[in-house]
């Protein structure tokens, strides 16, 4: 005869080890499994020393490591990432690049290596490759609205306004609140020549965001597309106020008759 509490105990204690066996124990059995010229200690000791190394800026001695690590364990999208982020420090960016593809082929959440592996592409001078990652970005994960931000912005940057304007049309519709997006449809509206469109947009996105620099540029440069001088200077003035550095906003100040340092940084200069 059954002995049904004792199988009521026994069956969710069984299920549990198969989930604990199959999600810790059999993972590291097989990387253990397939080390070659490494030892489970040797494995254990390098990736210690490439998150310490990583950690304090060693990247030299982290990099060492996780070389190691990848080569052994090519299908692992931690040691990639890592590589990459450490490519990236080294101004290598066609290689990062490289590694991030590699990320997004093994990783469970491809989505995590952008928009880096965009920005790595770019940063190498391929322009064609780096739209194309951040659109595969927003294939990944068509209605979040980091995606649409990132592949937009890249849309904008290589003169493809219209297609970068119905994207950050859609993006306004899925988050209405989010800044960045509201500022691009706001460039890209007044790109197509929608003054009124694009004033009204960028009035909301800076109730929302008062110190955000490139929302304070483009409403600079629409509020006087619009007539409103005053209101574009005080919005770039602001705009160098919050970031001093930002060169598009002194040109845009002073191609408006504006001076071209802020209050802030005149004070700092006359003090220097």
């Amino acid at each position: 005869m059954l002995d049904i509490p004792f199988l009521r105990f026994a069956v969710p204690c069984t299920i549990l080890y198969i989930f604990f066996y199959m999600l810790v124990i059999n993972p590291l059995v097989e990387e253990d499994e397939r080390h070659g010229g490494l030892t489970p200690e040797d494995v254990r000791v390098l990736r210690w020393k490439g998150a310490e190394m990583m950690e304090s800026k060693h990247y030299p001695e982290a990099e060492e490591a996780y070389l190691k690590l990848h080569k052994e364990f090519a299908d692992n999208s931690f040691y990639a990432s890592e590589l990459a982020k450490i490519r990236h420090v080294e101004k290598r960016y066609d290689e990062e690049a490289v590694l991030w593809e590699d990320y997004m082929q093994h990783a469970p959440v491809p989505v995590e290596g952008c928009p880096q592996i965009g920005q790595a592409y770019r940063l190498a001078g391929d322009s064609e490759k780096a739209l194309d990652a951040l659109k595969r970005c927003w294939e990944y994960e068509p209605t979040n609205s980091d995606m649409i931000l990132f592949y937009a912005l890249e849309l904008e940057h290589q003169g493809q306004k219209r297609q970068a304007r119905d994207l950050y049309a859609k993006g306004h519709q899925v988050s209405p609140r989010y800044s960045d997006i509201t500022v691009g449809l706001a460039r890209t509206e007044a790109a197509a020549g929608k003054i009124g469109n694009a004033r009204k947009l960028i009035l909301e996105a800076l109730e929302r965001s008062p110190d955000n620099p490139d929302a304070l540029l483009a409403a600079g440069i629409i509020l006087s597309r619009s007539g409103d001088r005053a209101g574009a200077r005080k919005a770039l003035q602001h705009g160098l106020e919050v970031s001093p550095d930002y060169d598009e906003m002194r040109d845009a100040l002073v191609s408006i008759g504006g001076p071209s340092q802020s209050k802030k940084a005149s004070k700092r200069k006359s003090r220097s």
